[in-house]
């Protein structure tokens, strides 16, 4: 929970920008003057009063460079002996799609089935990468409506449009919401030109599903009409209200502010707040009347026990309040950052600090929070799976003697162009099966089978070697890569908040133009490394 330190904060102004601890901002806020006043020794932010820069990462675990493929590869001859009990026919279409996937493996690679590697110069046949990226979205892949140029070349890159033939998982971890991820998805696969699927995407309120078993009545703020909640009842929320539906109840509430024809179409009708207890409040998105907003808000937070319209003695009985992220400004296709949700936490919390005296406690989401660090490496975890058990299918299934490049093309349009999106969804419902996607002669006994293999290589599939994180504001995306986890790469990029020639106080490992660049720096570093370690015990070919 989080607490506020020095009230003194709300009751700043000034004409430039600074970060939290008063040092000229790395952002595009304006032009900051040589002569500005820093803030007082001991100042903190209530935006940095969680204790993240005190955490330290968790050291960087051993692990390959060589491609999960490869991996897997080498540890075919194991999958023939599982634990759970197979009929013989069973086993022998296992030991057959084992047999047919390692003999194309091995052909790629050139790999022996005995696991022997020969020496290379370059490796470049089709695999998948044992690293992986995770993306911020605004300021790396767009700005407001415009897409920033070169986004579609690094994708296509990833996707295996390379000189190395090598499939790279990616992920995206974006403060923004407002809309849910399957839309986000969509959008993105417009912008990029190749599809993404929604079990890439974690938006600041994505970790929010796991508290729809805790509150019954929630009031979800942000966003535009009733998306949010819409939203929020996809993630399972039994009751969900919105600002506008205790606007409608009571427009007295927000004096100056009258709702439109549209808004009251979209309002729950015949609502009493002053009887319905709100257990909790989610900003999932920007709000878009903080006016209306802020006063709702407060009021219940100084409520007795989340009921509109009362007042408790000691503060201490309104609901508990969640914000989706506290990034503090935004990258638009404005020429200046935008005041975003952190601002607007600022806010709520110099008013409840006027009001009562007592500090504001949140519970916050998004980047840089440790919650949802653990979440994106759980998201990415199961995506990289379903890479590689795409890619394992596929080659089984690649007709003898087609060359590597046709192979690749072939392994990045399964992956990227459609079948991933079916079997994500299938196995995830059920967790027993998966949709048809293979071609009628593999027949449901062989798809049952790849699946039990899978399952076997999901238990042993190794963490990344690394997670090169590519965003646009240092305070919270480099923040994120470099608080949690040695393993993950910070890479800043300047086609957003951040500005050349300012000096962030989270620094990055690498700084980039844009996306491409930081994409292209990553694939050139593994694939040395890959390189080195494949070449460490490896045989020449005629030996």
């Amino acid at each position: 929970m989080a607490e506020i330190n020095n009230p003194r904060l709300f009751l700043r102004r000034s004409n430039t920008s600074s970060n939290l601890n008063g040092v000229p901002s790395a952002t595009k806020f304006g032009t900051i003057s040589d002569d500005r006043t820093p803030r007082k020794s001991g100042f903190q932010s209530f935006l940095n009063n969680d204790g993240i820069d005190q955490m330290k990462p968790e050291p960087k675990k051993a692990s390959s460079s060589i491609s999960l493929s490869d991996q897997w590869a080498g540890s075919l001859q194991q999958m023939t002996k599982l634990n759970e009990p197979v009929d013989e026919e069973s086993n022998a279409a296992l030991e057959g799609l084992v047999k047919k996937s390692q003999t194309a493996l091995s052909s790629l690679s050139l790999t022996e089935s005995s696991g022997k590697r020969y020496r290379k110069k370059i490796i470049d046949h089709p695999r998948v990468a044992s690293y992986a990226f995770a993306f911020d979205i605004d300021g790396v892949i767009k700005n407001g409506p415009q897409t920033i140029p070169y986004a579609r070349e690094a994708m296509r890159m990833l996707n295996g449009d390379n000189k190395y033939r090598i499939l790279v998982p990616y992920i995206f971890v974006t403060n923004g919401g407002g809309n849910p991820e399957s839309e986000r998805a969509k959008d993105l696969s417009k912008r990029l030109d190749c599809e993404i699927n929604e079990e890439q995407i974690i938006q600041g309120h994505t970790p929010m599903k796991s508290l729809a078993s805790l509150y019954k009545n929630v009031l979800v703020v942000g966003g535009v009409g009733d998306t949010c909640r819409k939203i929020a009842e996809g993630y399972g929320f039994e009751n969900v209200y919105i600002p506008l539906d205790v606007m409608y109840w009571n427009p007295a509430v927000s004096p100056y502010y009258t709702l439109s024809e549209e808004e009251k179409k979209i309002c729950k009708k015949n609502i009493n707040f002053s009887k319905t207890k709100i257990d909790a409040i989610l900003v999932f998105a920007d709000s878009r009347n903080w006016a209306a907003d802020e006063q709702i808000i407060l009021e219940l937070l100084l409520s007795k026990g989340g009921y509109m319209g009362t007042v408790s003695k000691n503060y201490n009985q309104g609901p508990a309040l969640y914000f989706a992220h506290s990034d503090f400004i935004w990258s638009t296709d404005y020429k200046l950052s935008r005041y975003g949700m952190g601002a607007l936490q600022v806010s709520i919390a110099a008013l409840y600090k006027e009001t009562t005296g007592k500090e504001l406690k949140v519970t916050r989401f998004g980047k840089p929070q440790r919650g949802t660090f653990k979440f994106a490496k759980k998201v990415l975890s199961n995506w990289r799976r379903d890479v590689l058990e795409e890619y394992v299918e596929v080659l089984a299934e690649i007709p003898d003697g087609e060359d590597e490049d046709a192979v690749t093309k072939r392994l990045a349009k399964s992956i990227n162009m459609g079948p991933m999106k079916k079997k994500c969804s299938s196995r995830r419902g059920s967790n027993t099966s998966m949709s048809s996607t293979e071609s009628d002669e593999s027949g449901d006994s062989d798809e049952g089978l790849t699946f039990r293999v899978m399952n076997a290589i999901g238990r042993q599939i190794p963490q990344p070697s690394t997670v090169y994180f590519v965003g646009d504001t240092p305070d919270s995306d480099i923040r994120f890569a470099n608080s949690h986890d040695e393993s993950w790469y910070s890479i800043l990029v300047k086609t957003g908040v951040y500005q050349e020639g300012t000096v962030p106080k989270y620094q990055p490992k690498k700084i980039e133009d844009n996306v491409l660049e930081a994409v292209k720096f990553a694939i050139r570093r593994e694939a040395k490394k890959e390189l080195d370690e494949w070449n460490a015990d490896a045989v020449d070919p005629e030996n």
